[in-house]
């Protein structure tokens, strides 16, 4: 199987050749294919727990599930490997004391090679990354490998219930614990034992703090020039064209409806176009830079506050009364769609968001389902639905406290995940314990930040 396999691959990088060095060379992604052939990945290591997450948001759902192996088990060594340039980026970040990889080409000899180097006792892969050829070799080396916060899309069922590859590797693993039912019947359908498979929840409510500090939240509106009795709208992650579908529900409320707009892009390269949109409709724009060099006076309500800094988004929603998360108002691709909604909502915030939320497509049918959140499908749904919140305080509020409690709800998930390889990492545990490891930096050999 593995010969077909390594085949099947050869022949699928010979004819996608000319695009695949295409997006090499744009995306600089050349300079990793060493490493993901197996090449300079550093000192071997013994008995390591290797967490894989594709990229950088599956890569961040490791964090809580990292601090309790670090915890627990103090003297294993930590591999986070990533597929996408971005998510080996986050995971140098996030993970600075372990060693962060690309992940290997799913060739059956390049597999072997990364786990002659790294002697794993447990694989951990996060959501849907099923590379045949290593779980393959994992199995025929009797190394336990677990999928954790596993999903499995509709289209991506549809596609792996024709072929046997996927279910044939499906059934090499030791364990799967899913997102929901729903998943869980299309791994069952796909040949997974049932007893293999656990439902334990999304893993992403545990990245939201359980609380959040209001007191801060506050001081920030007043820093702002926020009033009390202002009613605060942030668009948090915005892509493009969905700064000026805020803009225009704002436009479209009375004008006697106390407003203030907070617009952050999902990237601040883009703040330059938002301004030119909040100024061509006759408002004024300032960046938040500005404020925080003292250029500028923060606006207040007596402008629009374009946010230019990365990393403020989570402390800007504790200033606002009601917020629209971005990335989701129009498609843009069958695996793509939303950010994270659960910053706003564990705040006490209620969230409107759009149709295509396919990254949190769960927490966005929580939110729904509870009266916590609005989906919204245009600049006028938008507005009505605004213009009904702003009028109505006591509605606001009650929703907010409704959001709260859908994200508080769905935590825990990461440890139940903890319990369920609790009994595979049991040997390992009690062979380690006690034994003290020193990490200043990353064991790793030299490559680059891809950042």
């Amino acid at each position: 199987m593995s010969v077909l396999l390594d085949l099947a691959y050869l022949i699928g990088i010979v004819l996608g050749s000319p695009w695949i060095v295409y997006r090499l060379i744009v995306t600089g992604d050349w300079r990793s294919v060493p490493r993901r052939l197996g090449f300079g990945l550093g000192t071997p290591i013994r008995r390591c727990i290797w967490l894989h997450g594709s990229s950088a948001g599956e890569v961040a759902v490791l964090k809580p599930l990292v601090a309790r192996l670090e915890r627990d088990m103090p003297a294993t060594e930590l591999v986070v490997s990533a597929y996408t340039s971005t998510g080996l980026a986050a995971a140098r970040r996030a993970y600075p004391l372990h060693r962060a990889v690309a992940f290997p080409l799913d060739f059956s000899f390049v597999v072997k090679r990364f786990l002659n180097c790294f002697d794993p006792c447990l694989i951990v892969i996060v959501e849907s990354e099923f590379w045949p050829n290593l779980l393959a070799e994992a199995r025929r080396r009797n190394i336990p490998a677990v999928v954790l916060n596993g999903k499995i899309s509709s289209r991506s069922y549809r596609i792996h219930s024709r072929t046997a590859v996927v279910p044939r590797a499906l059934r090499g693993l030791t364990l799967i614990a899913a997102q929901s039912e729903e998943h869980a019947t299309r791994f069952r359908a796909l040949g997974v034992a049932a007893e293999r498979i656990s439902v334990t929840g999304n893993m992403k409510y545990d990245l939201a703090p359980a609380s959040g500090d209001s007191g801060a939240g506050q001081v920030l509106r007043e820093s702002l020039g926020y009033g009390p009795d202002e009613t605060v709208l942030i668009g948090g992650s915005l892509h493009r064209g969905e700064d000026e579908a805020l803009l225009d529900a704002c436009h479209a409320l009375d004008s006697d409806e106390q407003v203030s707009l907070i617009l952050v892009p999902r990237y601040p390269a883009d703040a330059a176009l938002v301004r030119q949109h909040v100024e061509a409709r006759g408002w004024r724009s300032v960046l938040k830079t500005a404020v925080d060099r003292g250029d500028a006076e923060a606006p207040g309500r007596g402008g629009v506050l374009v946010v230019d800094t990365i990393g403020e988004l989570r402390e800007l929603y504790g200033v606002a009364d009601v917020a629209y998360v971005g990335g989701s108002l129009r498609y843009r691709g069958a695996n793509k769609g939303g950010h994270n909604l659960m910053e706003p909502a564990v705040l006490g915030v209620p969230v409107l968001f759009g149709p295509y939320n396919y990254s949190f497509r769960e927490t966005a049918d929580d939110l729904a389902r509870g009266d916590a959140g609005i989906i919204v499908s245009d600049a006028a749904e938008l507005a009505t639905h605004l213009q009904s919140l702003v009028r109505d305080p006591d509605r606001r509020r009650a929703m907010g406290e409704r959001a709260k409690k859908v994200v508080l709800r769905g935590q825990g998930a990461t440890q139940s995940n903890y319990e369920l390889i609790g009994a595979l990492l049991a040997g390992e545990r009690g062979e380690l314990q006690g034994t003290a490891v020193s990490r200043t930096m990353p064991r790793t050999a030299t490559d680059p930040d891809p950042s």
